[in-house]
């Protein structure tokens, strides 16, 4: 079974990097003051690679594998930021079977759902997020102010109730291990 999870505002805090560089408002998604193009230039690439994992997920997507779920990143990123988000991945020890760069939000959405057929998505892009609502199992958003409103899309306005928000990678690792009686018990042993 596949999880699909997106790589920046999901598991990589790229916004922090792009309020730095652009002074971006976090109320718009797509922000308007980043540059058509940007994150296919050099900067734009070494921002990516700059961007700091947030705390927990690795962990929580560790977790997730262990019980046996299969790990894709499924990302907007250019095509030409293959390579280095692997690399980033690695790097902060995040468990990966595949990695796919360079999708549009169809094409994010065809992986997730009909390639993959994902039991559960990690996402934080609103418009995706109201289209995947739908099709996936569990819709994981990381909150941010730019997605708190849904947009209006087919089955959203009656799906949005499933969509389960977390604000911290610690809110899933603890309803992952809640959910799972045995994970539960296993790490209980070990805190004695």
């Amino acid at each position: 079974m596949w999880i699909a999870v997106d790589v920046d505002n999901t598991v990589a805090n790229t916004n922090l990097e792009l309020v730095r560089r652009f002074g971006v408002s976090l109320k718009k998604y797509p922000a308007p003051e980043v540059p058509p193009g940007f994150f296919c230039t050099e900067e734009g690439l070494r921002l990516l690679q700059r961007a700091e994992p947030f705390p927990r997920a690795a962990e929580t997507l560790k977790t997730l594998a262990e019980l046996g779920y299969r790990i894709a990143y499924v990302s907007s990123r250019p095509g030409d930021a293959l390579f280095l988000t692997v690399r980033w991945l690695q790097k902060h020890g995040f468990p990966a079977d595949q990695v796919l760069c360079g999708l549009d939000r169809q094409g994010k959405a065809e992986v997730a759902t009909k390639e993959l057929q994902a039991v559960a998505v990690f996402e934080d892009d609103p418009v995706l997020a109201a289209v995947l609502l739908a099709h996936v199992p569990a819709l994981w958003l990381k909150d941010w102010p730019y997605n708190r409103k849904l947009p209006a899309g087919k089955g959203a306005k009656w799906n949005a109730d499933r969509v389960i928000r977390f604000r911290a990678w610690s809110e899933v690792l603890k309803a992952v291990v809640t959910s799972n009686p045995d994970l539960a018990a296993l790490i209980g042993k070990k805190g004695e």
